[in-house]
């Protein structure tokens, strides 16, 4: 959780605009009512806490962590992080705003309580956030790894036991086809669709070849998706159309939504 600086800064000025905004302009709890006081220092009074708070999670993300060794966090740990970072800020707002000295635990408890009030939405809000820019990075960098495969790249076909038997370029591959105990290798050669048989089950050549480029579509058939030249859906059937062969591979309902996130 927040283990990039980048994402604990957006973090710290996601909760400092938000509560900016939000506690000026909706004023809960009547809290422009706890001051008699002109607009302006109003303002600036609703205006600090939102930076009060954001200077909190500043040292806890930072120097805090770093003191602690604290570079990554499992879910348990962090949110056992988020309570002492509430704390932290309830007593600052005591020890600014309060009277430490006076009835502390009374005064402790009701800061305690609008903290966690005024900081759970912004601090979800920034965790959403970060989690689904996280989550689109991730895609990114599995669709900037499948465009760039190395097409040159030699796939090795091994027999049953183990041993090679030919080699291929990975952009020449096309697709492999099961019949009991063989395989069937469709490639390109010369400008020309090429077949070589092979005594291996598709089990073993999927997984010796399976990977983010080539996938297992059907029970009978692996594709090459470098190689597919369009999708087409009929009755709820999918179907392949591969570069330079007029052979329709089918794919299985099994087989379906891993080979259309790839292909998208």
């Amino acid at each position: 959780m927040l283990d990039r600086k980048k994402d604990r800064y957006f973090l710290v000025l996601t909760v400092l605009v938000f509560s900016i905004f939000f506690i000026n302009v909706f004023k809960p709890w009547n809290i422009g009512r706890w001051y008699s006081d002109s607009p302006l220092i109003q303002f600036l009074r609703l205006s600090s806490y939102g930076f009060i708070s954001s200077l909190v999670l500043l040292f806890t993300q930072f120097p805090l962590r770093k003191i602690f060794h604290q570079q990554t966090f499992k879910l348990k740990s962090y949110l056992l992080w988020i309570l002492v970072e509430i704390v932290l800020i309830s007593l600052v707002y005591i020890f600014l705003y309060g009277n430490p000295i006076g009835n502390f635990i009374n005064d402790f408890l009701f800061s305690l309580k609008y903290t966690v009030l005024g900081i759970m939405i912004p601090y979800s809000f920034a965790l959403l956030l970060i989690y689904y820019k996280k989550h689109i990075e991730e895609i990114e960098q599995l669709q900037n790894k499948l465009s760039g495969t190395d097409k040159n790249q030699l796939l090795t076909f091994t027999d049953e036991k183990g041993k090679p038997r030919f080699s291929i370029r990975s952009k020449d591959f096309l697709y492999i086809e099961s019949t009991d105990n063989y395989v069937t290798v469709n490639f390109i050669l010369e400008g020309k669709l090429q077949r070589k048989l092979l005594r291996n089950t598709m089990k073993n050549i999927e997984s010796q070849l399976g990977s983010e480029s080539i996938l297992r579509c059907h029970r009978s058939f692996m594709v090459n998706t470098q190689n597919v030249d369009f999708v087409q859906k009929e009755n709820k059937k999918l179907s392949l159309h591969l570069n330079s062969s007029e052979v329709i591979i089918p794919v299985s309902e099994k087989y379906s939504p891993l080979l259309l996130t790839v292909l998208s």
